[in-house]
């Protein structure tokens, strides 16, 4: 079963004349993905409660720059927790099973994993449905990923994807906040629609 899709080819319409770029289309209009950052990030500040206040971490009373990092890797955590679930289940039939990526191991997707072709540390595709398939635990950890099946499956399924994974993280890039808060909304959603297959009459 194909991933979920990322990105669009097109022209943006924000007005920075981007020509067949990588971007988003919302509604009638096709933003280029700097141009949909920037407008997502904007909508959810509007909306975001700006009456926070520093919480503690246990009985210890925090700065404000350590619960901002302690929320950051909440973030993290959770975006990890749903896109796992929604890779493994998006690949698996009606019955939760599915196929390791690399050896072919069929296991209902609680007992799989989600592997990376280019590794989590690169935050820019961690969460990025191009850089990620279902695999075995033996796979996944005990041959770091089995890399060379790896590449020459997601070559068959998309000449030239692991190169442009490749490129893309060559470029660092750390996600604020916001963005983070954006993409873990778009997932919890994309993970309430998979799992309507197991779960038809919710």
């Amino acid at each position: 079963m194909s991933t979920l899709p990322t990105f669009k080819v097109g022209n943006c319409s924000c007005g920075c004349n981007g020509k067949d770029v990588a971007g988003r289309k919302v509604g009638k209009n096709f933003y280029c993905m700097d141009s949909y950052r920037a407008m997502k990030t904007k909508q959810y500040t509007q909306k975001a409660n700006q009456n926070s206040k520093v919480r503690s971490l246990g009985n210890k009373q925090v700065s404000e720059g350590n619960y901002f990092e302690a929320e950051r890797q909440a973030l993290v955590n959770d975006l990890d927790f749903c896109f796992s679930r929604v890779v493994r289940m998006t690949a698996s039939d009606k019955n939760g099973y599915c196929d390791c990526y690399t050896c072919g191991t069929k296991k209902h997707w609680s007992m799989q994993q989600c592997g990376h072709f280019i590794k989590r540390a690169n935050t820019e595709l961690r969460w990025d449905f191009r850089n990620a398939r279902v695999q075995c635990k033996n796979c996944n950890e005990n041959q770091d990923g089995n890399m060379e099946v790896y590449e020459k499956r997601l070559n068959e399924e998309h000449e030239g994807l692991p190169n442009q994974l490749r490129e893309i993280a060559t470029t660092p890039y750390k996600h604020s906040r916001e963005e983070l808060k954006i993409l873990l909304i778009d997932l919890r959603a994309k993970l309430r629609t998979v799992e309507t297959k197991f779960n038809p009459q919710k």
